[in-house]
């Protein structure tokens, strides 16, 4: 939880988090920019995406570094701590207005032993997530100096 809370922060939440802002906002720079955490039972990846002009691709993956860094070795605001969890909690119940995303929510109980009252003691998980939890779960899962590096396109 306190690893995807971070992810929000970092590249989902508003206009993409806070790669979006620092890539795609104030520098111009990309298309598009966001972050994805994706894990299952096993390991997963934390993955960055930009849609960049190839002749922007150095300094796009240098502020995207950068915005890694600072956000490893400082954390998260309480505001925007606040604005995510407040999201989280939010969208719970528009997930669930589908047969699709009761039948995900019921899949992941079951896939990762959540127990069947997981989602009425959800808004107090979320909630209990701490800025200290993120930047913890920052330094274990993002590290700045050994990242995987992909570049596609002309």
């Amino acid at each position: 939880m306190a690893a995807s809370l971070g992810n929000s922060i970092l590249g989902q939440f508003g206009m993409a988090g806070r790669i979006g802002e620092v890539v795609r906002e104030k520098s111009g720079l990309a298309y598009h920019a966001s972050s994805s955490l994706s894990a299952g039972i096993g390991p997963g990846t934390w993955d960055v995406s930009a849609g960049v002009n190839p002749i922007n691709v150095q300094k796009a993956i240098e502020l995207i570094i950068q915005e890694i860094r600072r956000f490893v070795e400082k954390g998260v605001t309480s505001e925007e701590l606040e604005d995510s969890q407040s999201n989280f909690i939010g969208r719970l119940p528009l997930s669930m207005e589908s047969n699709i995303g009761v039948a995900n929510s019921l899949l992941n109980i079951e896939r990762f032993d959540l127990g069947m009252d997981y989602y009425c003691l959800y808004p107090d998980l979320v909630r209990s997530i701490s800025k200290e939890d993120v930047l913890s779960a920052a330094k274990k899962y993002l590290d700045p100096d050994r990242l995987a590096i992909a570049i596609a396109g002309p």
